[in-house]
């Protein structure tokens, strides 16, 4: 190998490690932070960082109260759950969830014999909404309004020991107040009406709150 050869490796040997040296060097520029990610910036409580404005679930528990539409029907207490879903786009909040009111709740209907010779009067709703989000460390406060896809087992005129099946547009509105004792767990009350033709309740639950808020520790 000539002597001409060999500088020529070197010259580019050199010029590579004075190239990569410079480029770890160069600071880089980093990317813009967006309004809403100013908006909703990162928070530390103890060890913790969390993200404010993150999507969260509820499951709820409690009662409510018919105040159907036909005179007819039977008013009264019901047991009532729901399950939810809460998201935010931009500085929006929406939610999807289900709800359900009826006399007894489907896990009694397995285990209680004289249940099962009595009709079904039962309310599901299918609903989405969009709503408002007031957070702090310690709770919680969310509304949320929009139409639901009602399925209600309503009394068989027909037939009064029987209930026959109705399908209807309506809406649900519900307000909810948490208190977090973390960032992302909490314990709370909600208020809450599902309005339609056949079958309306309004009534109250208390819920659990599970946030994606947590990112990692500090």
């Amino acid at each position: 190998m000539n002597k001409k050869l060999i500088l020529t490796i070197l010259f580019a040997l050199c010029t590579m490690v004075i190239v990569a040296q410079t480029d770890n060097t160069t600071p880089r520029a980093t990317r813009e932070k967006t309004k809403y990610e100013k908006m909703f910036g990162e928070v530390q409580y103890g060890e913790k960082i969390y993200k404010k404005g993150s999507n969260w679930l509820t499951f709820g528990l409690g009662a409510s109260y018919k105040i159907n539409y036909e005179p007819t029907y039977e008013k009264g207490l019901n047991r009532t759950a729901a399950l939810a879903y809460h998201f935010r786009y931009k500085a929006m909040y929406f939610n999807v969830g289900w709800h359900f009111s009826g006399e007894y709740y489907f896990i009694e209907y397995w285990y209680n014999q004289n249940l099962k010779s009595r009709a079904t009067h039962q309310l599901n709703d299918f609903h989405a909404g969009a709503g408002l989000r007031f957070e702090d460390r310690w709770y919680n406060f969310a509304f949320f309004i929009g139409p639901a896809w009602a399925i209600a087992m309503i009394p068989n005129p027909d037939n009064p020991s029987g209930s026959i099946v109705k399908h209807t547009v309506g809406g649900h509105v519900e307000v909810q107040t948490t208190f977090k004792f973390l960032y992302d767990l909490g314990i709370g009350v909600s208020l809450f009406g599902s309005f339609n033709k056949y079958y309306q309740v309004i009534g109250a639950q208390g819920h659990f709150y599970f946030s994606s808020a947590y990112k990692r520790k500090y």
